[in-house]
């Protein structure tokens, strides 16, 4: 009985060895990892000309073109941004007060507004409220909820 036993315990093992011999343990050629040396794609943004009051631009590769924190771009090819949405250093100065006033007019419009933008930095008068530009004398434009 004890022979049989180890008999079996022998050919138990050489036939799960074949087996385990039998199976393939490589990994697919589609889950391989091949080491490759990758080279970034440089996206190209030119800038072109500007054209009465357009900037012209040529993207050409995946990017995104932001102006004004509103605006943007994400497409190849020309493209042209009008002038009068990229914020100047004045533009930007404007964010610091709620309105802007305009003294040659005397109105006053909210600083983000197109108005408030266009009058001229010699003529512009700032508030940081309402009151403020009323009190100073100013008419609040039809802007000014």
């Amino acid at each position: 009985m004890e022979k049989s036993k180890i008999v079996v315990a022998v050919v138990v093992s050489l036939v799960f060895g074949f087996l385990i011999g039998k199976v393939d343990f490589s990994v697919p050629e589609e889950l391989q990892i091949v080491e490759k040396d990758i080279q970034p794609e440089i996206t190209l943004v030119q800038l072109k000309k500007i054209v009465g009051d357009e900037l012209v631009i040529d993207i050409s590769g995946p990017s995104r073109v932001l102006w004004a924190e509103e605006n943007y771009v994400e497409n190849d090819g020309e493209f042209k941004i009008p002038l009068g949405q990229i914020p100047t250093e004045n533009d930007l100065e404007l964010r610091n007060f709620a309105y802007v006033g305009n003294a040659k007019t005397m109105k006053f419009y909210p600083a983000t507004s197109y108005p408030a933008r266009g009058t001229e930095f010699r003529y512009r008068r700032f508030f940081q409220s309402k009151e403020a530009a009323l009190g100073a004398g100013f008419v609040a434009s039809k802007l000014v909820k």
